[in-house]
């Protein structure tokens, strides 16, 4: 991207920011002061996530920021205006307003349960959006049980989206989506690592599990594989997620918010931290595993060696002998230890 493309998106992002607050000002004064700094807080993250990401030179964050505060926008402006349309300003407590809006969409029945697992296939191929904004409205609403189940759907329904977008399209379709030091990186890992760091990518939150799905189309990874391991990592990550959003497991009152409260300062430290280390984390997972299969492919060789008939070892043993008569500069074994 150009300088002029990265301060154009710059700027945008600041006025979608600055909209933010004029919008939460202006519209959201009956709400309570927790609702209001919410949006608050997004618009001033979306800022400073910005400023830095533009002279740090991080296209992707800056992009990504740009995605999430059109996301942020269009649900604030959802937000009013279904406040508006179902009279939630009437409530006193932001409770009665939350639990008012909770039964206008539990009332959309089949219709609300579709336009969730559309969102969440959106997610996956186009909104790169956060699991608290996907996973817990539809816990709070359907509940953990159901609310597991629709995302699930809609997340699978996505990621075999997005592979087959790598399979067919390929990688200039996978680059502009995900930038090519991305795709080339990413590519590389699963190129020589095989299948396995695929799987450890999915589970751990460090890595961009939906842009891997794209990535994972261009390899050699075979579609079955790809599906069976979105069939069984994905619905138990997100049913963690609707388990204790949904509030049966960490309450919403009493000692629930203190903890609330220390699990949102712990996933914005992780956050700081995966933003500054996630480089030297990739290096160190690879070489790990890097590691581990270099020892299996030493021992499988080993195994085969000790398969092998005695005569085997004898006729290379005579083999050694004759090319060292053969040459005679060169040294016998014995000449190069007693060196």
């Amino acid at each position: 991207m150009s300088n002029k493309g990265k301060l154009t998106v710059l700027i945008v992002n600041i006025l979608m920011c600055v909209g933010l607050i004029l919008l939460t000002y202006f519209f959201m004064s009956g709400w309570g002061v927790l609702v209001r700094a919410a949006f608050y807080a997004i618009a001033g993250v979306g800022i400073a996530a910005s400023v830095v990401a533009f002279f740090w030179n991080k296209i992707a964050v800056l992009k990504t920021a740009f995605i999430l505060l059109i996301v942020a926008v269009v649900m604030l402006v959802a937000f009013i205006v279904i406040s508006e349309v179902g009279h939630l300003n009437d409530y006193d407590s932001d409770e009665e307003k939350i639990s008012g809006l909770v039964k206008i969409i539990s009332d959309t029945g089949a219709w609300g349960m579709a336009v969730y697992v559309l969102i969440q296939v959106l997610q996956v191929v186009i909104l790169p959006l956060p699991a608290v904004v996907c996973y817990v409205p539809g816990a709070i609403i359907w509940g953990a049980p159901m609310a597991t189940l629709l995302a699930s759907i809609g997340v699978i329904m996505g990621s075999v989206i997005a592979y087959f977008i790598g399979r067919i399209w390929g990688k200039k379709a996978v680059i502009w989506i995900a930038g090519k030091e991305t795709t080339e990186k990413y590519s590389a890992y699963f190129g020589k690592r095989g299948k396995g760091i695929f799987v450890i990518m999915q589970i751990l939150p460090f890595f961009p599990d939906d842009i891997l799905c794209m990535i994972a189309g261009l390899t050699s990874m075979n579609f079955v594989y790809f599906l069976v391991v979105m069939c069984t990592v994905r619905p138990a990550i997100i049913s963690v997620y609707c388990f204790l959003s949904g509030g049966s497991v960490i309450p919403f009152s009493g000692w629930g918010i203190y903890v609330w409260i220390a699990i949102f300062v712990v996933c914005i430290v992780l956050a700081v931290l995966s933003f500054k280390y996630q480089d030297k984390f990739e290096s160190w997972l690879i070489s790990k595993f890097s590691r581990r299969k270099k020892g299996e492919v030493q021992a499988k060789i080993q195994s085969l060696q000790n398969q092998l008939p005695p005569e085997y070892a004898a006729n290379n043993a005579i083999s050694e002998e004759k090319e060292r008569e053969a040459d005679g500069n060169a040294p016998s074994p014995e000449a190069n230890k007693k060196e």
